[in-house]
């Protein structure tokens, strides 16, 4: 009798390994210092950022995948507050973050706030847990509970001192 291991079960991968190591680390670093948060959650919610770029990257063209958006844009993933917090964070630390967006997505990924029927209804959630999981890395479910939110309110102050 022949016993054979079953390696049919895929380990998902670091997301540390989606970026080098020096960016990684001053993304990390920027975010537990502006966040005030510990450097082992730094490091957490930065990995689970990384992934979501990835998602975006890999289905940013993909037609079949995503929802309509008020514009005629199709969106594809969409960040809980935990994750958006680092992305405002490492938006503000260009260089870092301009390398992370070129070796994950080929290119700058800008920041479009929305706030979509499909982000109150769960339905982007869905389609982006799908896409984070699609990436293939290790997804910490502890920073996509809750809702997909916008992060800006659809009617901010004006400058001016108007409401």
């Amino acid at each position: 009798m022949t016993v054979t291991a079953d390696t049919s079960s895929k380990i998902a991968a670091d997301p540390r390994t989606l970026v080098d190591a020096e960016t990684f680390g001053k993304l990390v670093d920027y975010f537990a210092a502006d966040a005030h948060v510990t450097r082992t959650y730094a490091e957490r919610a930065v990995e689970q950022f990384l992934i979501f770029l990835k998602a975006h990257a890999d289905n940013v063209t993909n037609e079949d995948f995503g929802m309509p958006l008020p514009d005629g844009s199709i969106g594809r993933v969409v960040p809980t507050l935990p994750v958006d917090a680092v992305w405002h964070s490492v938006l503000q630390h260009t260089v870092p973050y301009a390398s992370a967006c070129e070796q994950i997505a080929g290119g700058f990924v800008h920041h479009i706030p929305i706030l979509t029927e499909g982000m109150m209804d769960g339905t982007a959630k869905t389609f982006t847990l799908t896409a984070l999981h699609a990436t293939g890395y290790r997804v910490d479910m502890e920073f996509w509970y809750g809702e997909a939110e916008s992060c800006c309110p659809p009617n901010p102050p004006q400058p001016g001192g108007g409401k």
